[in-house]
């Protein structure tokens, strides 16, 4: 930052937000801010008493993570229980659904991250798929293509929904919301409603 000015205005924009805007800015889209930046985040942190976990949340998404710690935070999601059953017995993990809808002259294909337990990740899977067979042969060009596309990425995709270690779409999605794990990783509800959230 290079002059009084901008660091005044980025403290003014931060002031203007609400409480709620402001926690969803800074646990979901704080990454790159300068040094300065921060500490005008933190300043307003504690000005209007908010969660001090915020400013963890802020710190995490300046860094860099080697796989190992990619998976500890991984391994916090994974021994959440699932969002969809409340069941406890099986590790979580993540699996991308693709979908396709075809109308005439129209396709519409589109991919999504589940997060959640084995069984509910192969039922995201096959969903996909059946809804995939129904609709999707019928645009024109690419209903075709884009149908046998997403059942092939389906059928690979649900190769991981039952291992045991974090699947690349989980470590994907923690490295996406690592603000969010990390200012709520004591927040069991909070971590439940990130995941649900997708």
């Amino acid at each position: 930052m290079s002059s009084g000015i901008d660091i005044q205005f980025v403290r003014e924009t931060y002031q203007k937000m609400s409480d709620k805007e402001l926690i969803r800015t800074l646990t979901q889209d704080a990454t790159g801010l300068t040094p300065e930046a921060q500490e005008i985040v933190k300043d307003e942190i504690k000005r209007r008493n908010l969660d001090p976990n915020i400013i963890k949340g802020v710190d995490a998404q300046q860094k860099s993570y080697t796989a190992t710690e990619i998976d500890a935070y991984c391994n916090i999601i994974q021994k959440l229980p699932c969002p969809v059953t409340g069941s406890s017995l099986e590790k979580l993990n993540a699996t991308q659904t693709a979908e396709v809808i075809s109308i005439v002259f129209h396709t519409e294909y589109k991919t999504k991250i589940v997060i959640g337990s084995p069984a509910i990740l192969n039922k995201a899977n096959n969903a996909a798929i059946f809804k995939t067979v129904l609709l999707g042969w019928w645009g024109f060009p690419w209903g075709i293509f884009r149908t046998i596309q997403a059942i092939g990425i389906n059928l690979k995709n649900k190769k991981t929904n039952g291992i045991g270690s974090p699947n690349k779409f989980l470590r994907s999605f923690v490295l996406s919301k690592i603000g969010e794990i990390e200012t709520y990783k004591d927040n069991k509800k909070k971590l439940l409603e990130i995941i649900s959230d997708g």
